[in-house]
């Protein structure tokens, strides 16, 4: 079994676990996989864990990453312990980001709210990436706003909703919103790249 596919298997038992209305995308999953392996992740800050999807799924091919996040629902920290099973202890968990201790992280990604955002100018690497799943549009504009020097792609997907996801069939994969806040030569190929894909993309929709 390849990371893809091991992701995939571990994916869609997060498509069948209570709490599954609002995991991330099988899209954004991926995408996050090849996040991970082009620009050799090595940590990751989670804002809102949720029940597990992302973290589960990426922890379950990248053993080696320094996973942290943050969460304070009571229903999720009950099911980040029984989803992510023995990969929960590789888990750092914080119920909000002032509650982070003083670290920078390669890859930040927000996966929820949190009212001290700008704390994320503290804790990412002065080359990280910072991927916001879903619209988010209010995070969005501040993080951009954080970053002046930044570049930024909406990362779509050309495929529809599976079968197991907990998502409406016929309805678009949701894709991610991808910042590098201070990109080297190498992330702006990447992102120049995504740039290109992403209107062809929006083309094909059409």
């Amino acid at each position: 079994m390849n990371k893809q596919e091991q992701i995939l298997s571990e994916y869609k038992e997060f498509c069948n676990a209570e709490g599954n209305q609002h995991i991330a995308s099988e899209y954004a999953i991926l995408k996050l996989q090849e996040i991970i392996e082009k620009f050799g992740t090595e940590n990751v800050l989670e804002v809102g864990l949720g029940i597990g999807a992302i973290a589960g799924s990426l922890l379950s091919t990248n053993s080696y990453l320094e996973y942290s996040g943050t969460e304070h629902n009571k229903f999720c920290l009950d099911a980040l312990k029984t989803n992510l099973g023995a990969d929960y202890r590789k888990l750092g968990v914080f119920s909000k980001l002032v509650k982070v201790p003083q670290r920078k992280f390669d890859l930040i990604i927000i996966d929820g709210k949190d009212p001290d955002l700008e704390k994320i100018q503290q804790l990412v690497m002065d080359r990280g990436i910072i991927v916001i799943e879903g619209d988010r549009i209010p995070q969005q504009e501040l993080l951009r706003k954080y970053f002046p020097g930044h570049k930024y792609v909406h990362s779509i997907s050309n495929k529809k909703n599976a079968s197991y996801s907990p998502f409406p069939l016929g309805h678009w994969q949701g894709g991610l919103k991808i910042i590098f806040v201070n990109p080297d030569s190498k992330q702006l190929l990447w992102w120049g790249k995504e740039k290109m894909k992403t209107k062809l993309k929006y083309h094909f929709r059409k």
